[in-house]
């Protein structure tokens, strides 16, 4: 019975503790995020930070928080987590902190954010309007632009300048500023130089910039507004020491400008336009007055520019010499700067070969050029050279000796009988006879034995060899792009194999009837003249070149031995008598 009581019992209770649960009203989702202020005023310009707060470690931060871009500028965003153990409990702080910057001044209410089922309480935020400048006076930062030359004419592909100052009264941090964008039109930047200056009573300092800019078409050209973010760095006594703070939010930003860019002048009838504020030609000749046929002359045109790119300036046109061959080098340019203008240089190299003795001159060269500062055409004039040539001297080729084997022939020799002593002289005539045969049969018999000593041995000195090794060198050179190199190894070759008999290259580039290799010839030799040693010359051209002639010349020299050598068998044959 007791039994039964007990289990009535704890039935009832369980239902009477259903019943509560069941009776007991929904509890409301509570704010499980709290919204923070660093600050409840500030004003325009300066920042404040939002920080969203929740001690929940499940709790996330995916919020809309479009809201906000109504009124404030979001400029940073960020996560923290924080845990901690106090007295056996671990406790975890989620934080989300948002930088913002208000877009104007007035009471300001931070709405409601709903994270997942948890949402904050609006919040109001007090923004007070910038100071206002008192009259003449000066920002603490702003940007000024000018142009030079401010007056212009202003032409297509013609540099201006462009000069931007920044100044600001203390220390800058998230600086952040423009550069200058026209379209259409390249930039360069050529200086920047930092220095103090005063400006309406104040100190400033000032960081000025140098552009060169390079309209690329006529008409409108728009130069934007250069712009300026960042913040003021501010100093705060904290005792004894002094903290840099960031202080509040600047912008500064230039005048847009605009302005026109003239087209090529109709006067201006060249092709080549070349518009600059200065323009100087000169040349160099590697050759004194006088020089002979066949020997190459290096003249090079240098031309300078003032407010002109290397890569507008174009070779100046060549009228034909007669009597002379011209080979044109690869033209060299480089553009450097002053500061305010770039400096444009190029040079132009030529190879002449003169072909006739007499008179050689290098021709007059005419360039046209704009004068930008004076809005005239105006003409660079290269005066003429003139130059001697001489006769070619080109080494006669040494006579051939006998061939291996042939018969000596002796001079004939006259008898003439006198009176007397007529038969006395022919005696003796025949003596001398018999003594030079003698001494040739044994002239003969010791080389015979020389030769044979070796059993057949290729010498330590063998030509082949040599002429192999050096050949391969002068290939490794060229291949390599070594003209100084190069240069050697074909001379110490012409000097010991080559057809001139010595080691000119002017010689050897003469004689040959290869028209590229003798312009690879001139242009080795031309490079001993130029600035670099050659950094130029094409190696490989030479080498193809001349292997090829080479080849060629082996070939032909095969050819014509081939008769000789069974004429001389024939003519040594012992034919036995008949």
């Amino acid at each position: 019975m007791s039994r039964i009581n007990r289990s009535n019992k704890n039935r009832l209770l369980l239902a009477i503790l259903v019943g509560a649960m069941l009776a007991w009203p929904a509890i409301p989702a509570w704010a499980a995020v709290q919204l923070q202020l660093d600050r409840d005023r500030v004003m325009v310009g300066e920042t404040v930070t939002l920080t969203f707060v929740s001690d929940d470690a499940r709790q996330g931060f995916d919020a809309d928080l479009s809201a906000l871009q109504e009124d404030f500028e979001i400029l940073d965003n960020r996560t923290e987590r924080q845990m901690s153990i106090v007295n056996g409990k671990q406790t975890t702080i989620n934080r989300l902190l948002l930088t913002v910057e208000p877009k104007h001044d007035g009471d300001i209410q931070i709405p409601s954010f709903r994270f997942g089922n948890a949402h904050t309480e609006p919040v109001m935020l007090r923004v007070d309007p910038a100071p206002e400048l008192a009259p003449g006076e000066l920002p603490p930062v702003f940007i000024e632009v000018e142009l030079t030359p401010g007056e212009g004419p202003y032409y297509v592909h013609a540099q201006f300048g462009l000069v931007m100052r920044l100044f600001y009264q203390q220390s800058l941090t998230e600086a952040a500023i423009s550069q200058p964008s026209p379209a259409p039109a390249s930039v360069r930047l050529l200086q920047e130089t930092p220095y103090n200056a005063e400006r309406g009573g104040q100190r400033y300092k000032v960081m000025e910039r140098h552009y060169a800019i390079f309209p690329e078409r006529s008409g409108e050209l728009v130069i934007p507004s250069i712009r300026l973010t960042g913040r003021l760095v501010e100093r705060q006594s904290n005792g004894i020491w002094k903290q840099a703070v960031r202080g509040r939010r600047v912008r500064a930003e230039s005048d847009e400008i605009r302005l026109k860019i003239e087209p090529k002048p109709a006067e201006f009838t060249s092709g080549n336009w070349q518009p600059a504020r200065e323009f100087r030609i000169a040349q160099q000749v590697s050759s004194a007055d006088a020089l002979r046929v066949g020997e190459p002359v290096t003249r090079t045109v240098m031309i300078d520019a003032v407010g002109l790119e290397e890569n507008m300036i174009t070779e100046p046109e060549w009228p034909k010499i007669e009597g002379a061959r011209i080979y044109p080098d690869q033209p060299q340019g480089i553009t450097r700067d002053d500061g305010r203008w770039v400096l444009g240089h190029k040079e132009f190299r030529y190879a002449v070969v003169p072909e006739a003795e007499g008179e050689l001159v290098l021709p007059e060269l005419k360039v046209d050029w704009w004068d930008t500062r004076g809005g005239v055409l105006r003409t660079a004039v290269l005066p003429a050279h003139t130059l001697q040539v001489l006769p070619s001297q080109l080494v006669p080729q040494p006579e051939q000796a006998p061939a291996p084997g042939a018969q000596a022939t002796l001079p004939a020799v006259e008898y003439v009988s006198t009176d007397g002593d007529g038969l006395i002289w022919k005696w003796i005539a025949l003596l001398f006879a018999v003594l030079w045969a003698a001494t040739l049969a044994w002239a003969w018999r010791v080389g015979q034995n020389k030769g044979g000593s070796n059993g057949g041995a290729v010498p330590r000195n063998d030509p082949g060899q040599k002429e192999s090794e050096l050949l391969r060198a002068l290939r490794r050179a060229s291949e390599g792009n070594d003209a100084a190199s190069a240069r050697r190894c074909l001379q110490r070759w012409l000097k010991e194999y080559g057809p001139t008999g010595n080691g000119s290259l002017l010689e050897f580039a003469a004689s040959t009837g290869d028209e590229g290799l003798r312009a690879s010839l001139y242009r080795l030799d031309s490079s001993g003249f130029n600035q670099g040693g050659g950094a130029h010359w094409e190696g490989h051209a030479l080498w193809k070149q001349f292997d090829g002639w080479r080849r060629k010349e082996s070939a032909e020299r095969g050819s014509r031995a081939a008769p000789l050598t069974d004429l001389y068998a024939r003519e040594n044959r012992v034919i036995p008598p008949g």
